[in-house]
């Protein structure tokens, strides 16, 4: 894809709050973008070896945190998502640093990620009195729904321009991924552990690493 075809792209997504399209159209090209967010994160992943089943859960803990401290303690978005990054690099160290000591790797990964997010949805279901349980959880309303200081918008536009903003983000950390020295550093790991550690490569830093910044990507 030439550069003119890739401003093109751009440039007609984002003419699209200007269309005055019908919510339903919004809608499903919001959720579009959403999981093109969502592939986004697991291709960075993916092509250095570590298939990952548990982004779900940095998705639960980053919504469920701002949505809670919001509903509970009032306390602002714009200050619930730092403490919800912190509380997510906490479990992605709890959870990837055993597996990459030990080098679990392979579906077996797969399988402690795809655990962590069978735990992080049992727990949202136990804690019902204050997540909602299986039904979800509904954020207080501010004011007349339109808040900036709530992230709260009652027009899909606006949600659009948030997640396409979101989408773009995640393309320019890929290519930021694409074009660093972590990039040589893990795809020597994806093909030989034992022959990058022999030549100083710290086979456990650089996984945790790219997990910490994948996860941050999904919680954001």
């Amino acid at each position: 894809m030439t550069r003119f075809s890739k401003f093109t792209a751009l440039f007609l997504l984002a003419a699209v709050p200007f269309l005055d399209l019908p919510d339903y159209y919004m809608h499903v090209l919001i959720l579009i973008l959403i999981w093109g967010f969502v592939y986004t994160g697991w291709s960075i992943m993916g092509r250095f070896g570590l298939v990952s089943l548990g982004h779900g859960a940095f998705l639960g803990i980053g919504g469920y945190t701002v949505g809670m401290l919001w509903n509970f303690y009032g306390i602002t978005p714009w200050l619930g998502i730092p403490i919800a990054l912190i509380l997510a690099t906490i479990v992605a160290l709890i959870v990837g640093y055993p597996c990459f000591q030990f080098r679990i790797i392979g579906h077996y990964f797969a399988l402690v990620t795809l655990a962590l997010a069978e735990v992080v949805r049992l727990v949202i279901i136990g804690m019902r009195d204050y997540t909602g349980g299986s039904l979800g959880m509904t954020p207080q309303r501010y004011g007349e729904g339109m808040s900036v200081y709530a992230f709260q918008f009652v027009e899909k536009d606006y949600f659009y321009v948030i997640v396409l903003l979101s989408w773009v983000f995640g393309i320019w950390v890929w290519n930021l991924v694409d074009g660093s020295m972590a990039r040589y550093s893990m795809e020597a790991i994806s093909d030989d552990e034992d022959a990058s550690a022999s030549v100083g490569i710290n086979v456990t830093r650089e996984k945790l690493k790219i997990t910490i910044l994948i996860f941050w990507i999904f919680l954001y």
